[in-house]
């Protein structure tokens, strides 16, 4: 994603916190993020799956991916069950979403939503890229579960399926637990 310079200051700030606490900028991220994902929790499980969409990063594709690129990002061609894109994209067309979208930067993210207007998002993404992402869904007043990366990087990152798919699977029940 562009960083905005209010984005630049966030991020100046997080790395402030993070010194002033003894702690690492990423422990700050995901702080927040866990933050935001409790507070967005119901309005989330309220939003029906037609009226999500799921935000992936090209870092998951596998290396040899010949999906092709267009204005929304790359297209997955669903050539090997074993891609975590593949497996997850399945599922969440399985689900009834809206739509799936292999980002090769966030910046192509404001694009889509004002093209595709979700009611929510799913964001897998790194720590950085989910906090800007969040603080880019809050501008536009949209509701957001981010789900992180356990091996971030640019190439070869891997997502907890399991958590992917038990997120994607959600009925509208109060009580399951994110």
């Amino acid at each position: 994603m562009s960083q905005s310079p209010l984005e630049l200051e966030v991020l100046a700030r997080i790395k402030r916190e993070a010194r002033a606490n003894g702690c690492s900028e990423k422990e700050v991220i995901r702080t927040y993020i866990q933050r935001q994902n409790d507070a967005n929790r119901a309005a989330f499980l309220a939003t029906p799956n037609q009226e999500r969409i799921i935000l992936l990063p090209q870092c998951l594709r596998n290396s040899n991916c010949q999906a092709p690129l267009t204005h929304h990002g790359y297209i997955c061609q669903q050539c090997n069950p074993t891609c975590q894109v593949h497996q997850i994209s399945t599922s969440a067309m399985a689900q009834g979403y809206k739509g799936v979208y292999v980002l090769p930067g966030g910046s192509m993210a404001e694009n889509i939503i004002d093209s595709i207007r979700p009611h929510a998002i799913v964001g897998i993404a790194c720590e950085k890229e989910a906090l800007l992402g969040g603080m880019l869904l809050e501008k536009l007043g949209l509701v957001g579960r981010a789900i992180l990366l356990i091996r971030d990087g640019c190439v070869n990152t891997f997502v907890k399926l399991g958590e992917v798919l038990k997120i994607l699977g959600l009925h509208l029940d109060q009580n399951t637990s994110l």
